[in-house]
């Protein structure tokens, strides 16, 4: 399919934060677009178009060009087999994704953890630095139209997610890997399932292809063996083509010293917090020194980049408690994002609040959840959020950390909520005990920190 082609496309799940950002990409060449989704969006959340809440076949124009379909929606709904029956070629996000960029020289974010923040950061630097790439990234940025940049040349950089296989749609000519590690276990067996994926991807990359890696994550360096890309490296160790060092960090901000290519180039600060973001400034500022960016642009970038949406988010306050969401949903991010929080409110009394996302992740990740919670010294624990979808008849439940967590330490301040309401009302109550309400999760978890400061 060629997208010159397209003239009006329809879209199923128009509100997801992937799909979204194909609407506006499309809307902003000229297509007519039209969607529906289960629960709409707000007004001004969509460019100008026609759509729907629920699934109707009726909704599906019939000269639609194409139908373009989130992952989440199955083979199953109406909507889809409506286009089916009149002959509409139909994309899932990802293969919309590997339509769009097609033919331009595109840049892939892939990895477990950080590639929304590490998306926006790089789409911002090549903003910055004169090299303005379109930009398709999994969280809202701001300062952009929400997930997605339009840029004046016809570069793009890209979220790439690791799901289902879903990154070897594309086609790019860079790929950036964060870290790696196993996730998604209801579609991967085992980490060297993960491993047998992202080595199947980064063949994608020829000779003059660039491959751009976490030289501190040994899974990454196990996987890069034998590459025959041009390898740029980064971390805080040693050995790596950019490297940080001299890390500090204080109530309101990280430095640090950053080295290229064994040359300092700077000090450097960033109001992100915790040893993460220090990972994700780094992967995204070792593919713009390789692509010829100046050092001159990094620290005004870094200075007004806040980070992404529901990534350690301050929303609000609840009396004088501050309310902070993040999207972390594996142990490592949620232990990461923990940390962060301890550093950067040193001194502070902090309540986490977690909601598990995925039973089948819950269950092979058991025993990493358990010893993350341990680690956490206050915690709400929200029952386990069912994905659409993907859920199989899995019984476990957030009941079952906690068992585990009171067996290791009968004293750990740790308590159930089996819903977002009851979260609310334990959250309401401990408040005043608290300097910040860490609320942590993918799903619905960011609903409760919005009901919070409301």
């Amino acid at each position: 399919m060629n997208i010159n082609a397209i003239t009006k496309a329809y879209f199923i799940g128009v509100g997801g934060i992937g799909v979204s950002a194909i609407v506006r990409l499309f809307a902003g060449r000229g297509i007519i677009v039209a969607g529906s989704d289960g629960t709409f969006p707000g007004a001004g959340a969509l460019p100008s178009g026609q759509y729907f809440e629920g699934a109707d076949s009726s909704h599906v124009p019939f000269d639609a060009s194409v139908v373009i379909y989130s992952p989440a929606v199955p083979p199953t709904n109406v909507e889809r087999m409506r286009a089916e029956e009149l002959g509409i070629p139909t994309l899932s996000y990802p293969e919309a994704l590997a339509l769009v960029t097609s033919g331009s020289d595109t840049i892939a974010v892939s990895g477990t953890h950080g590639k929304s923040t590490t998306t926006a950061l790089l789409g911002k630097l090549f903003e910055e630095g004169g090299m303005d790439a379109s930009v398709i990234v999994g969280a809202e940025v701001p300062g952009w139209d929400r997930n997605y940049h339009k840029g004046r040349g016809d570069m793009f950089i890209v979220e790439a997610c690791e799901y289902r296989r879903n990154m070897m749609h594309l086609s790019p000519q860079a790929i950036l890997l964060t870290n790696l590690e196993l996730d998604h276990p209801d579609y991967y067996l085992d980490l060297a399932d993960v491993k047998s994926a992202f080595r199947d991807y980064i063949k994608k990359l020829s000779g003059e292809d660039l491959l751009i890696v976490n030289n501190d994550d040994a899974n990454i360096r196990d996987v890069v063996k034998g590459s025959d890309a041009i390898m740029v490296s980064f971390g805080v160790g040693g050995g790596a083509d950019l490297i940080a060092r001299n890390i500090r960090e204080d109530a309101a901000e990280q430095s640090f010293e950053l080295i290229w290519k064994g040359t300092s180039i700077g000090e450097f600060s960033t109001p992100l917090p915790g040893l993460y973001n220090v990972y994700n400034i780094l992967a995204a500022t070792a593919v713009y020194l390789a692509y010829g960016g100046s050092r001159d642009h990094i620290q005004p970038v870094l200075t007004t980049f806040v980070g992404v949406g529901r990534r350690f988010e301050v929303v609000g306050e609840l009396g004088a408690a501050i309310i902070v969401s993040d999207y972390a949903h594996h142990p490592t991010a949620l232990t990461a994002v923990v940390d962060a929080a301890l550093s950067r409110y040193r001194g502070k009394s902090i309540l986490t609040v977690f909601r598990p996302h995925h039973r089948e992740r819950t269950i092979k990740l058991m025993d990493e959840f358990v010893e993350t919670m341990l680690g956490i010294p206050h915690c709400v624990l929200i029952e386990i959020y069912d994905v659409p979808g993907r859920e199989e008849n899995t019984q476990v439940s957030s009941h079952d950390i906690i068992d585990r967590v009171f067996a290791h330490d009968p004293q750990k301040d740790i308590v159930y909520a089996k819903d977002l309401s009851e979260a609310e009302g334990v959250v309401r109550g401990k408040a005043s005990l608290f300097d910040v309400i860490l609320i942590v999760g993918a799903g619905d978890a960011d609903q409760l920190a919005k009901r919070l400061v409301s």
